[in-house]
């Protein structure tokens, strides 16, 4: 795929998130969040190069939805060790991201989704062998551009052989950034520590 496609493929992802986020909050789209945002709750495996996630927003009635998206674990980990107001726009964020799956709502707080399947498109990038990090991001609905709380759990794909090498890689390069040594104590003492080994001894 032509370098040309592939970014008009990430603009057009862009473009549909930022529609789906106006249409999912009818009537609040102007209503800022008036409180911390919690939050939400992600779970996610590989089988293969599939990725399965299931993001449950825990908010309620905070013009706020959560959006399940992929990264490679290392884009996805240097922003854990930053500020959320110094982090990207999620227009810029869209051009590292190899999937954006469906926004909950408050009337639909837990959404399922998938890498695979035909015809998903949701998939911007193929998933190739690597580490990656699956988000549930919760961002608001006036400015559908701002991260306002986020989790994330590290996955590896393909899961099972191979999979303790690139754990171990992962780890050395996080403690090599700036910030690392918090991420991985935040993977730690969250359990994503514990699903990264298992996700590797599996």
């Amino acid at each position: 795929m032509s370098k040309k496609t592939t970014t008009t493929r990430c603009a057009g992802a862009a473009v549909a998130l930022a529609g789906a986020l106006a249409l999912a909050l009818p009537g609040i789209a102007s209503a800022a969040p008036a409180a911390e945002v919690p939050n939400p709750k992600i779970s996610a495996s590989a089988d293969g190069d599939v990725i399965d996630m299931k993001l449950t927003q825990t908010s309620t009635g905070q013009g706020v939805m959560c959006v399940p998206i992929v990264l490679a674990a290392n884009d996805a980990l240097p922003l854990a060790a930053t500020p959320m107001d110094q982090w990207p726009g999620f227009g810029e964020l869209i051009s590292k991201v190899y999937y954006v799956g469906n926004p909950t709502t408050d009337e639909s707080p837990t959404v399922e989704s998938t890498t695979g399947g035909e015809g998903n498109t949701g998939l911007l990038k193929p998933i190739t062998p690597g580490a990656y990090a699956v988000v549930g991001a919760c961002v608001d609905g006036a400015e559908q551009d701002a991260v306002l709380s986020y989790s994330y759990q590290v996955v590896f794909s393909p899961g099972g052989i191979g999979s303790l090498g690139q754990a171990l890689d992962l780890g050395s390069t996080t403690l090599e950034m700036d910030g690392g040594s918090t991420v991985i104590a935040d993977l730690l003492t969250s359990g994503a520590g514990s699903s990264m080994l298992s996700s590797s001894l599996s």
